[in-house]
């Protein structure tokens, strides 16, 4: 529980940070990208931290694929 309290206190610091330095520069599509990644990866940091389990890109990649791949061998057999 701590690691998540850490992870969400590195990420306001870094988000106060950057924000100002984005504002400065008047870059406001590059906030907007910066609060979402920044945000899901403390989400993705937070879910390992408690030991959440967390989908592997490979599954949904075999997922999508798979029935794609039987219809190919079954195109050509």
């Amino acid at each position: 529980m701590i690691w998540s309290l850490i992870i969400v206190l590195v990420s306001l610091w870094t988000l106060k940070v950057q924000i100002s330095h984005l504002r400065a520069k008047q870059q406001h599509r590059e906030i907007w990208f910066f609060i979402l990644f920044l945000s899901i990866s403390a989400l993705m940091s937070i879910a390992i931290s408690l030991n959440l389990p967390l989908l592997n890109p490979l599954d949904v990649i075999s997922y999508v694929f798979r029935p794609v791949g039987k219809m190919v061998t079954n195109l050509l057999t």
